[in-house]
Formats: C-alpha cells, structure tokens, sequence
C-alpha cells in the first residue's frame, strides 16, 4: 500500500487518473500473486516454528493469516544494500574484535516507524537465547545475536550482477536462514556447516561473528555454494577494494563494486578501528546503516545500536547510540 499511495503521489502528474489506478490495481494483484508464489515454493523448506508464529501474531492481530504470511515474506523478494564489516587482531585499537552490520534500505517506509529488538526465549530443543534487531511483525532476521555471542547479518548480492550469481524459487527463504543460526548456532564453523547444508534461495552476502573465536567470516551465500572470505581472501580483490589484515568487508553498494570508499578508509585508519570509529567516522561518510546501524564489541560483550527516525526523517548513521550489553539483553 506504502508504494502503491507513493507511485500515485508522483504519476498523477502525469498519467489520467482513472488509467492510473488501474495500472497500480494491477501491480499490487502482480505483487501479492509473486508473495503468494514465494509461499508455495518455500512452504515445504519453511520450519513449522515459522508458521506457528505467522499463525499466533496473525490471530492476535486480526490480520488475515495470508496477509501476514505475504508481509513475512516481503524480505525474500525485497533484500537490503547495507555495509558489512569484520576487524580483529591489529586492525582495530585495543585488539578487540569489532562487527559493524549497517542496514540501508528505505527509511520512508512504514515499517521503519516501528523499531524493535525482540529477545526470545524458545523452548525447542538445542535452541538459545537469541535477540532478532529489527522492526515490529517482521519474524525473519535482518540482524541477530544469541547468548552465546554468535552475530549474523545480511547484504543484498544481486542476481544480475556480473558474478553470474545463481538463485532457485524453491528453498528456505534466507531471513529464516538466519534466524535458526541464531537460534541454534555457537560456533563460527557450525553456523557455516549449517548454511551450507540449506537449500537456498536467493543470494546475499552474510557476515557471522562469534565470541567463541574473535574471529569474522563474510560469507557469499546463493543457490549452487556457499563462499567464505576471511582478512585473507576477499570475493573482490583490486586497488579499490584491497586486502587488509584483520578486516573483511562489503560496502553498500552493488558487487563488484568500484567505490573506493570503504576500502581506502579502512586501509588508512587500520589499528585504530574502534565502536566509536564505526558510528562516529566510517558509517557517517560512508552513509550506510540508514535503516539500522549495530555495532558489536565481540570481546566485551556490547552492542551499540541506532535505528532511523521516521518523523523528522533521520537515518540511523546520524543519531545518537544506545549501548547495552549481552548479559542484560539475555537476562
């Protein structure tokens, strides 16, 4: 609805009215009927925890249990640009390890108005305590961190880019993926041996943290394999976007990319990288984490996090943090 009012506001300048709401009549039909495929290709893939909680907040709320299955779904068609970074070891200024997950996407839309970090407390077996970062209905997980100091977070990795990246309608939609990482997952080398062994969708870029190794992987994930990158082996290596020791990242924009950004601040600010670095420096030049800007201390155990102002409009980067530490989010 959101788009449908925001196309109107700008084509009835320029197209009939009458011809105009038949046009946006039919993208709506043609968006819902694609949210309603995704349902039957994934519904098989889809663990029942899934459908049980689309079920319960759908009764709770009077939505139509279609409608809110069709908005649950809304992620796997529609993904984020973001930034990802991991620093460790000598690249940061106290030999920490650091994880900046910034979310871009589109900070008019209504779900930004609705901010939440809902911690759950499942009783399914081998699950944790696991705090999904997002926004208020939306079950999946954007960004997630579990008691026992796993970190993930996701990057758009478009299908038309020149990687010849393959995706397939038919798997687990990819913010359920990461959802059950949080869930289940401790270990760096677990949470890659669990993504490896999905049947996946679409492909992004993830990034997973761990406080049992310090340590980051980013991750290329798509429907044929799962890629994974250390300091050491990046998916894209040239002078724009060079080898750092101790840090792996993806910046917002589409891969490859050719914005230098990132990468040459990183290279010039390498051993001095800190939580304040990231949400004073790197994310306000960069302008990434308009949505959601989250900041782990991996080895302290805190996350410093921002999350966009809908009215006045303000991107997460330009606000001021909030810190908490794990101990209290899991309490």
């Amino acid at each position: 609805k959101y788009y449908k009012n925001y196309a109107y506001y700008f084509l009835k300048l320029v197209l009939p009215i009458p011809l105009l709401r038949f046009l946006l009549d039919i993208a709506e039909y043609l968006f819902n009927f694609a949210l309603d495929l995704t349902w039957i290709f994934t519904r098989h893939y889809t663990p029942q925890r899934f459908i049980d909680e689309v079920r319960g907040i759908a009764d709770g709320s009077g939505i139509p249990y279609m409608e809110y299955m069709r908005m649950s779904l809304f992620p796997e068609l529609i993904k984020g640009a973001c930034s990802l970074v991991g620093a460790w070891n000598s690249s940061t200024f106290d030999h920490n390890a650091y994880f900046m997950r910034a979310f871009d996407w589109d900070i008019d839309a209504p779900m930004t108005k609705f901010p939440l970090i809902v911690v759950y407390h499942p009783t399914e077996p081998g699950s944790l305590t696991f705090a999904n970062i997002g926004y208020g209905g939306v079950i999946g997980a954007f960004t997630a961190v579990n008691e026992k100091g796993l970190v993930i977070g996701m990057k758009h990795w478009p299908a038309t880019s020149a990687d010849n990246v393959k995706t397939r309608l038919s798997g687990k939609p990819w913010h359920y993926a990461l959802r059950d990482i949080a869930q289940f997952k401790s270990k760096l080398s677990d949470a890659i041996t669990e993504l490896n062994s999905i049947v996946r969708t679409c492909s992004i870029h993830i990034g997973i943290m761990t406080t049992e190794s310090n340590q980051y992987r980013g991750i290329r994930y798509s429907a044929d394999k799962v890629s994974v990158y250390d300091d050491k082996s990046y998916a894209q290596v040239d002078e724009k976007h060079p080898l750092i020791p101790g840090v792996n990242y993806v910046d917002k924009t589409f891969q490859p990319t050719v914005n230098d950004c990132l990468g040459s601040m990183l290279s010039k600010d390498h051993g001095k990288i800190s939580p304040e670095y990231f949400y004073r420096k790197l994310a306000p030049m960069h302008m990434t984490g308009d949505c959601q800007l989250c900041i782990f201390d991996m080895t302290e155990k805190f996350m410093y996090f921002a999350f966009s102002s809908y009215s006045p409009k303000t991107p997460a980067y330009d606000r001021s943090m909030m810190k908490i530490s794990f101990n209290t989010l899991f309490k």
